[in-house]
């Protein structure tokens, strides 16, 4: 479950390029509490319909809402370009961010452990949903397919954790059509430049450290680097490394100005971009697709 703040209701959502410093983004992890796996077999064992009346959509990208000082997930159709803001604590932002950020951690933090008991025992995540808000609180849940099983279980989830999941094990996230239709407006501030990471069309971007420019050998100029390439992206070509100097004819010099470009396209529209690799500037045309609901995302950790 995650509350919807009453304060926000009837706002514009509005992408604000400053940056705070804040302590919730860099402070180590708080420990989550151990998810009990006993949820699983405890659930209902009752065949789960197909998700009719819910849109899959992609967990874009963590920044911090203003008005109430919470990290805000943002989920986002790539089909209707409409975007769902999840509120949600601060140890589940962390963990969501590493993920997006591809780290790693050398011990198994809550959502990793969960994770690993699920595939120990044979299982796998289906899907996660966020299905509903009732007293302005959203609700989710996880499907597991238990080993040996004909049919998948609903376990009751937070939306916060249920994504954290989605992201380790590559499972889909579907929203409710009518929560998406009803998407409350919020201010968003996005982290520090060097902290942001957004997932869209396929593509993971991130600030191009000094690491990545020395491990991809990136020229000194403004744009944003691909940390991961999956689905139409990696499809139409792009790779890990590829500086992106434009997109839709803005040259963006963070993620969420990348974000920014990519969304301001009309649904169905294409993304033109610019990108540099080895020496050479390229030029691709992506054109945004429904996810396919079947489709599972790359891992935590995983390079493509």
């Amino acid at each position: 479950m995650q509350t919807l703040p009453q304060c926000l209701r009837g706002r514009k959502l509005i992408f604000v390029r400053t940056s705070r410093q804040g302590k919730w983004w860099t402070s180590a992890c708080i420990a989550l509490g151990v998810l009990a796996f006993a949820a699983c077999a405890a659930a209902s064992s009752e065949t789960l319909d197909a998700p009719d009346g819910f849109v899959p959509v992609e967990l874009t990208t963590v920044g911090l809402d203003p008005a109430t000082d919470s990290p805000v997930v943002l989920l986002r159709d790539p089909e209707s370009g409409k975007v769902l803001p999840i509120w949600v604590g601060l140890p589940e932002a962390q963990a969501i961010a590493r993920t997006l950020h591809g780290i790693v951690m050398d011990r198994p933090m809550t959502h990793d452990l969960f994770s690993g008991v699920i595939r120990r025992l044979g299982a796998s995540v289906q899907e996660v949903r966020v299905h509903d808000l009732r007293d302005d609180v959203y609700h989710g849940v996880i499907l597991l397919q238990p080993r040996d099983r004909p049919a998948a279980v609903e376990v009751d989830a937070r939306p916060s954790d249920a994504l954290a999941l989605a992201l380790r094990t590559g499972a889909p996230i579907f929203v409710a059509r009518p929560l998406l239709e009803a998407a409350p407006d919020v201010d968003f501030i996005a982290p520090d430049a060097a902290e942001q990471v957004v997932q869209t069309l396929g593509l993971v971007v991130v600030a191009p450290s000094a690491s990545l420019q020395e491990e991809f050998e990136l020229p000194d100029r403004r744009g944003v680097v691909v940390s991961r390439a999956f689905g139409e992206a990696r499809d139409a070509g792009l790779e890990r490394g590829d500086l992106i100097v434009e997109a839709n004819g803005v040259n963006p010099t963070t993620p969420m100005e990348f974000f920014e470009a990519v969304r301001g396209a009309l649904p169905g529209e294409p993304v033109e971009l610019r990108y540099w690799r080895k020496g050479r500037e390229h030029t691709l045309t992506l054109y945004p697709r429904p996810l396919d609901p079947g489709a599972r995302r790359p891992r935590a950790g995983a390079r493509t």
